[in-house]
């Protein structure tokens, strides 16, 4: 298989290779179609071991038994393992077809064509991906033991949403296989931009991991811009050692119940974010409610299928992008570890980010009434003559709370004072006369 087009129109196994799809870190992905008898046809996705990795017996041993227990997730927002096997040396798995696109896709369609991701469909992808991980994350084994299987890689290109609407979490069960491959290669596991404080220092992670990417992505898709960018060695020590802005910081008029959410699962330490993914399901799922967000798996079909129509618009991003703008797969490099912060630089106290008061200056521009989505630009644009950027750095550090409290509470005082200035006026005026 040193050409992946030699595999097309053969038969491996029960499935016949139509064309190649992919190429990813270890192996080859292949749209295949499963035939029966009575005309019975099935369109799968072949993942195909590359033949460096299969001369591996470790490395073999644990793509297979890790596919086989993805295959034992039967949940909606998980792509469905069919098979795991092997034929004539070719080790693969067989898994659901989706007919649909990435997170990465849908924000780049969605740019270019002006047709950015509502906010409500955004808190819906990202709700029923959440609904995925728990389940996965609180599986438990015949015996009743939680197993706590745990993703590792959550990222725009993990997730995708069919034409039908249904958020879709793909590569389940064989991200511990990637990250075993990458940490002998000394490379850390995960895509730096989506990492966890405690992925970057390379120290044991739980599903907690899956929480704070999940938190990355909530952020991103409802901001229309990137959390952490930049060279992947600079971005992994912002994930350790800078304080995350407050979406109100950057969007005046973003929701404050949902920045609540998203600052939860985005507390460096693992102790203080969401303790399952399935609270901040449920969370998600109440703000929708308390806010009146109509959302749900037929209006995004609506939105998918209007937004990748023929005649939709530019397959393309907005112009003159930065690099690495839409670089959403960009991977750590090697050999990094990166130790936390000295205590007191790392991480401000719970619940004292989401009061930071927002920059002066009028609102940012929104779409038209009707439609909550979020159009700020995903990366700062630079202007021509100055050079300066019109739109803060998400990871810029922000002014000090007690600063910003002092001035808010001067600028109260100066309005009481002139509202009592001008009654007194008024009286005297009207004594006088």
């Amino acid at each position: 298989m040193a050409n992946p087009v030699e595999l097309i129109g053969r038969q491996v196994g029960r499935y016949g290779v139509v064309r190649h799809l992919a190429s990813g870190g270890m192996a080859e992905l292949y749209i295949a179609r499963q035939e029966s008898v009575g005309g019975f046809e099935k369109p799968v996705v072949l993942k195909i071991l590359q033949p460096r990795y299969a001369q591996n017996p470790r490395v073999v041993s644990m793509f297979l038994d890790e596919a086989r227990l993805a295959a034992k997730l039967n949940h909606p927002a998980i792509v469905h393992v069919y098979d795991v096997a092997e034929d004539e040396g070719l080790k693969y798995i067989a898994m659901e077809y989706i007919h649909g696109e990435t997170i990465a896709d849908i924000v780049t369609r969605g740019l270019g064509a002006d047709k950015y991701l509502p906010l409500e469909h955004a808190i819906h992808i990202v709700r029923q991906a959440a609904a995925g991980l728990a389940y996965a994350h609180e599986r438990r084994d015949p015996d009743g033991r939680v197993t706590r299987i745990v993703h590792r890689d959550v990222s725009p290109t993990n997730i995708l949403v069919s034409y039908e609407g249904q958020t879709k979490i793909v590569d389940f069960g064989i991200a511990r296989a990637q990250d075993e491959l990458r940490e002998e290669a000394g490379i850390l596991p995960g895509k730096a931009s989506y990492m966890s404080p405690e992925q970057v220092r390379g120290t044991g992670i739980d599903h907690r991991a899956d929480i704070f990417a999940l938190g990355i992505i909530l952020y991103e898709l409802t901001l229309c811009q990137r959390l952490f960018r930049g060279p992947a060695e600079a971005v992994m020590k912002r994930i350790v050692n800078d304080r995350i802005r407050p979406p109100t910081a950057i969007k005046r008029d973003y929701p404050p119940a949902l920045e609540l959410i998203v600052m939860r699962a985005l507390e460096k330490r693992p102790q203080d974010r969401y303790q399952s993914a399935d609270q901040m399901r449920g969370d998600l799922e109440e703000f929708l409610d308390d806010s009146g967000l109509r959302t749900g798996t037929r209006r995004m079909a609506l939105y998918m299928n209007d937004l990748f129509a023929p005649d939709a618009g530019p397959d393309a991003a907005p112009a003159k992008p930065e690099p690495d703008d839409l670089d959403f797969d960009r991977r750590a490099p090697p050999s990094m570890r990166l130790e936390a912060a000295a205590e007191g630089r790392a991480t401000p106290p719970r619940g004292v980010a989401i009061r930071i008061a927002p920059p002066a200056g009028p609102p940012r521009s929104t779409r038209p009434s009707g439609s909550a989505a979020i159009v700020t630009p995903l990366t700062p644009s630079t202007s021509a003559k100055s050079g300066t950027s019109n739109q803060p750095d998400a990871t810029a550090p922000s002014p000090p709370v007690e600063n910003l409290l002092l001035r808010r509470s001067r600028g109260t005082w100066y309005a009481i004072a002139a509202f009592i200035a001008v009654g007194i006026a008024t009286m005297v005026i009207l004594t006088l006369r």
